[in-house]
C-alpha cells in the first residue's frame, strides 16, 4: 500500500513554545523537578496549563501540581496501550502495534483501523 497524505499527521502539532496544550488525563509523564525525577499520572488540566499529577506509574501516589516545563509524556513501546494527543484523533485511545522510525503505528480502539501517526503525538496510557 502506498502511503498518502491523509495517513500522516504533520510533526508540527506539538513543540516550540506551545507545547502545555497536549496533555491529557490518564497519560504517564515523567516529572522534571529540582532534585527530583519521577513518574506520574496526570488526573486533571487545569485551566492555566498545569496539571494535577498523582505520582507513581499506577497514579495511586501522593498528588501534586507541575508546570509543563516540569513534565514530558512517557514515549510508549510496541504493545503498549496509548492515548492521542494530537490530530484528528486526539483523545482516542488505542495500541501501538508496531514502530518505524518517528512513526507509529496504531490500531485504535473504537474503530478497530490501523494507523500511522507521527510518534510525538502518542502518550503511553495509564493502567490501573
Amino acid at each position: 500500500m502506498t502511503p498518502n497524505s491523509a495517513m500522516y499527521l504533520p510533526s508540527t502539532v506539538l513543540g516550540g513554545d506551545n507545547e502545555g496544550p497536549w496533555f491529557m488525563p490518564d497519560i504517564l509523564v515523567n516529572v522534571h523537578r529540582p532534585g527530583e525525577e519521577s513518574v506520574g499520572v496526570i488526573r486533571e488540566v487545569l485551566p492555566d496549563g498545569s496539571c494535577k499529577v498523582a505520582l507513581g506509574s499506577s497514579g495511586n501516589g501522593e498528588t501534586i501540581t507541575a508546570l509543563p516545563n516540569e513534565m514530558e509524556a512517557v514515549v510508549p513501546r510496541k504493545s503498549d496501550k496509548i492515548k492521542i494527543m494530537g490530530g484528528a484523533l486526539r483523545g482516542s485511545t488505542g495500541k501501538l502495534i508496531g514502530v518505524d522510525g518517528t512513526d507509529g503505528i496504531v490500531k485504535v480502539d473504537d474503530t478497530l483501523e490501523v494507523k500511522i501517526l507521527d510518534l510525538v503525538i502518542l502518550a503511553k496510557l495509564a493502567q490501573p
